[in-house]
């Protein structure tokens, strides 16, 4: 177990490789101002936590980069404690976008694939269960970050794009469940992106039918802000079906 002054320095570093998507090094840490600590010091906390295995070293930089298991401690310790994000603003036009598909459960899906994606600057796919009928939008966005400049990894991500309907169907009884699942890089039970982080939520749709909401992004998306978006989603849409 890492200590709650590393916990804090491992969360620093998340979140400005989340940002900037540039290794960190101790010496940026120290200009912020990070526990007052010298750059010394954090050099050495970095260290041990690249041996715990939370951190990697780029051999083309003297700054570290978050690894799958650093961002899986971030969002089961860190994120939940912070009750991920809320933006006032991104929840009006969340809501104001539910209100204004009415209770066409389709109509639902489409808008809020949409502005889930806008809000999210990732991949979501949403669809109502036991039904074909899929709406995918942020592909293009995704391609616009650093991490598909990669050919090969920028062909998976388009595979799983055009082969999910298929997916779907043998993902969907283990994954779509009340709670929201969220799976980093190699916990990813989908092998053409491993790469990626996978969240998987259901939620109630009018007329008794069942939705469900795919988001892909990079591991280093914004989980505060994306969880805090899918709980509200979720959250207005349950209270939605319940009134139509």
């Amino acid at each position: 177990m890492i200590t709650n002054r590393q916990g804090a320095l491992l969360a620093s570093i998340i979140e400005n490789f989340i940002r900037t998507a540039e290794p960190v090094s101790s010496k940026l840490l120290e200009k912020s101002g990070f526990f007052g600590l010298s750059s010394a010091t954090i050099r050495s906390e970095m260290n041990d936590l690249e041996e715990l295995g939370f951190l990697a070293h780029l051999y083309t930089s003297s700054g570290r980069i978050p690894t799958d298991m650093a961002y899986r401690y971030y969002v089961d310790n860190i994120v939940s404690e912070k009750q991920e994000m809320k933006n006032e603003k991104q929840e009006k036009e969340i809501k104001t976008a539910i209100v204004g598909a009415g209770d066409d459960p389709r109509e639902i899906n489409r808008i809020v694939a949409q502005t889930l994606s806008d809000l999210s600057e990732n991949l979501v796919i949403t669809n109502i269960i036991d039904e074909d009928e899929f709406f995918k939008v942020g592909l293009s966005s995704l391609f616009e970050m650093p991490e598909f400049r990669e050919f090969d990894r920028m062909f998976r991500l388009t595979s799983f794009f055009d082969e999910f309907d298929s997916l779907f169907n043998q993902i969907e009884k283990e994954f779509f469940i009340d709670d929201i699942k969220v799976f980093i890089g190699r916990e990813n039970p989908v092998r053409n992106i491993r790469d990626e982080t996978i969240m998987f939520a259901r939620y109630n749709l009018p007329q008794n039918l069942t939705g469900s909401l795919t988001l892909v992004g990079p591991t280093r998306m914004d989980y505060a802000k994306n969880l805090g978006l899918i709980k509200y989603v979720t959250h207005e849409l349950n209270k939605l079906s319940k009134t139509v």
